[in-house]
């Protein structure tokens, strides 16, 4: 428990070197609770890590790269160990950055904590999309030569022709906390569905079975006649197979939040066109009227809907179009082979 954490170690996160409260208690109570949760959590890791480390046959290395998947208490850690630890060799310490470990607005509370910490702590930072190296350039000008955009991928797909189908097919997949607005995809589908217009709707993931029954609850009174289909958990195989093997038409995603959604990526990979909210980085790579829709992050049902039609209205000839490009996008920019290698490449430069 990090309470109990924060409690042991309060002279070391207060007075120590490591100086990761960045907000003083009467300037924001809740702020400071958050500083101290995070060098709690991170001087605790710290700790794990330093009887860890000599099991892990570094001895005989000078030099080392240590990285972090989020720009948060693994980058902290990774800067604790260079200074502590490792000190004396070539260390250097990385992080991707996403989006709640960038975005206030994505963020619990709306803070991310320790993060002028956590920005000395590494040597590079790859935020996964333009947007998020907006963020961080903004945040920090002086840091522009450790900044560097790398981007997520996902693997290749079965090749799979995709056209417009009847009744049109509608696939999701999220888990369904609140700013999945999954909500907001059973009114757009019922919205279609008073329009006249036929449908089908596949929703893939949640784990959680009190809500996943509950929208279904929700889908119930709203849908009357269009097929809904709510899958549940799937792993990711599971969901490239149902990809491959189902003629589904057209994607959705109405988050609010978002850093480069890897559902996107997935369908992008299989040719699906997509509908989705411009949350995070989701422009950069759902091109609106080429590779589908992108539609405003405030929006309605009746304005998901009406993305979804002008997809669905599309000739023959101009629905391919998009798919293709849909399928484009994805080896151009989310290609997982292709974004690891040169991802790999680069840290074996940094390493020296």
């Amino acid at each position: 428990d990090w309470r109990a954490q924060a409690l042991l170690r309060a002279p070391q996160i207060l007075l120590g070197r490591e100086r990761m409260v960045e907000t003083p208690p009467w300037r924001s109570p809740g702020r400071f609770g958050m500083d101290v949760r995070f060098a709690a959590i991170a001087l605790s890791a710290y700790s794990r890590m330093r009887r860890l480390l000599p099991s892990l046959g570094l001895e005989g290395s000078s030099s080392l790269v240590i990285y972090s998947y989020w720009f948060f208490t693994g980058a902290a850690l990774g800067g604790m160990l260079r200074r502590r630890e490792l000190a004396g060799r070539r260390v250097r310490v990385v992080a991707r950055a996403h989006a709640y470990d960038v975005d206030e607005k994505d963020a619990p509370r709306g803070y991310v904590p320790a993060r002028r910490f956590v920005m000395r702590a590494v040597d590079r930072v790859y935020p996964i999309s333009q947007y998020a190296a907006g963020f961080l350039l903004r945040r920090f000008p002086g840091a522009a030569d450790r900044i560097e955009v790398r981007r997520l991928g996902v693997p290749a797909a079965k090749a799979t022709r995709r056209r417009p189908t009847e009744p049109f097919a509608l696939v999701s997949c999220s888990h369904m906390a609140p700013y999945k607005r999954v909500d907001l995809i059973v009114e757009a589908v019922a919205e279609l569905e008073r329009r006249g217009r036929r449908v089908a709707w596949t929703h893939i993931g949640e784990f959680d079975a009190e809500r996943l029954e509950a929208m279904r609850e929700r889908a119930r009174a709203a849908i009357s006649r269009s097929p809904v289909t709510f899958t549940g958990h799937m792993t990711n195989a599971e969901v490239r197979e149902l990809y491959a093997s189902t003629d589904f038409s057209c994607f959705l995603n109405c988050s609010d939040g978002e850093g480069v959604p890897v559902s996107v990526m997935e369908a992008q990979a299989t040719g699906l066109p997509v509908v989705a909210t411009a949350a995070g980085g989701t422009g950069e790579i759902v091109h609106d009227g080429v590779n589908g829709r992108l539609i405003p992050v405030e929006v309605s049902p009746a304005q998901i809907a009406d993305a979804v039609e002008s997809v669905m209205d599309l000739d023959e000839q101009a629905y391919e179009a998009m798919s293709r490009e849909a399928h484009a996008t994805w080896a151009r920019m989310s290609d997982a082979e292709r974004q690891y290698r040169e991802f790999t490449e680069g840290l074996v430069a940094l390493k020296g």
